[in-house]
């Protein structure tokens, strides 16, 4: 199996119930996808008795989404990062905001035995941060600068943090994801 392919970010709401089962407001586009990067922190514990390795736990602690967009939309990085926009477009930045808990999902583009598949992998409840930024003037030689945003990955209280389907179409790739995020702008 080799990837060759990342596309289609996107996003929704997450409304949690007390038993861990997960609403979403809708799917809405995060951008164009250019890079991806996701780290997880496992628990590392170890028990020895006997003078040998008698338990261990390597489960899921926590971990970090960072998605590269090929534009940073004021609308989409303040609904994103709980800021509010006025009427005219706007975007107000508080101390006090509050970004809210979304999925975050992506397709990944892979080759098996000479045949393209679609693997869509959404992660159930991220919070981003506030993103740094930086800029350049154009110098000599022209080149495109991207944003990224960055969340922090955390289980719901089922315990689930990720799910995965591999598909034959990207349609069905997309048709699954909005079955997870609920019916949004997610589009061909």
């Amino acid at each position: 199996m080799a990837l060759i392919g990342l596309n289609n970010f996107w996003y929704s709401h997450l409304t949690e119930s007390n038993d861990g089962t997960p609403t979403y407001d809708g799917a809405k586009s995060v951008g164009k996808a250019v890079s991806c990067s996701v780290s997880i922190t496992n628990n590392n514990a170890e028990l020895y008795a006997d003078d040998a390795l008698a338990e261990s736990d390597t489960s899921f602690q926590n971990g970090t989404v960072t998605l590269g967009v090929d534009d940073n939309r004021e609308e989409t990085f303040a609904d994103l990062l709980g800021h509010s926009i006025t009427e005219q477009g706007e975007v107000t930045y508080n101390a006090n905001d509050v970004a809210p808990w979304v999925a975050v999902a992506r397709i990944l583009v892979k080759m098996v035995n000479n045949v393209t598949l679609y693997k869509a992998m959404i992660l159930y409840k991220v919070k981003f941060a506030e993103p740094n930024e930086e800029e350049n003037t154009k110098g000599e030689n022209l080149s495109f600068a991207t944003s990224s945003i960055e969340g922090k990955i955390a289980t719901l209280k089922n315990g689930q943090w990720k799910t995965a389907k591999t598909f034959a179409t990207k349609a069905e790739a997309l048709a699954f994801i909005q079955s997870v995020l609920g019916n949004g702008t997610v589009t061909y």
